[in-house]
C-alpha cells in the first residue's frame, strides 16, 4: 500500500497516472494525520460495485406489511424484464404479477381501484430508483 500526503492547497490533488503503485494496489491519502480518500485499482472497484444492493434497504420506523413487501419483491425481482419492456412507465403488481403498466402513477393507480384492498405495489420502472431526502420529520397537513 502506498501513502500519500495532503496539503491544504487552492488546486484539487491530483494522482500522477504514471506512478507505478496506481491499478496495482490501494493508495490511502492523509490529511493532518487522517485518512481521507483511497485510490483502488479498478478491479477492486468493479467488486465493490458488484457487491452493493441494487436498491437501498427499506428503512420504516413502523412495521411492514409481509404481504406489502412480498409485492416490492415481486418488482425488484421482475425489474429487469421491465426495464426492457416498460422503461419509464408505472407498474402495478397484485399477487406478484404485473397486473397494470400506465404513463403516471394516477393513472395505475385509477385502474387498480377494481382490485379492493389488498396488497400492491406501484412504482416506477427506472434503472436507478429514486431518492429522496427528507429534511424533516413534521407531518405536513392540509387545512380542509
Amino acid at each position: 500500500m502506498t501513502t500519500h500526503g495532503l496539503r491544504e492547497v487552492n488546486a484539487p490533488y491530483t494522482v500522477n497516472p504514471d506512478d507505478e503503485a496506481i491499478g496495482r494496489e490501494t493508495i490511502i491519502i492523509w490529511r493532518n494525520g487522517e485518512p481521507v480518500a483511497a485510490v483502488v485499482p479498478y478491479a477492486e472497484y468493479q467488486q465493490w460495485l458488484a457487491s452493493r444492493p441494487s436498491h437501498p434497504p427499506m428503512v420504516s420506523a413502523l412495521p411492514i406489511n409481509p404481504d406489502f413487501l412480498k409485492q416490492w419483491e415481486a418488482f425488484q425481482r421482475l425489474r429487469p424484464e421491465l426495464l426492457k419492456k416498460y422503461p419509464g412507465q408505472w407498474v402495478g403488481i397484485v399477487n406478484e404479477q404485473v397486473v397494470e403498466v400506465g404513463p403516471d402513477f394516477a393513472t395505475v393507480a385509477e385502474r387498480m381501484d377494481r382490485f379492493g384492498e389488498v396488497p400492491m405495489c406501484i412504482s416506477q420502472v427506472l434503472e436507478q430508483p429514486r431518492l429522496y431526502r427528507m429534511t424533516t420529520r413534521k407531518v405536513m397537513r392540509r387545512a380542509d
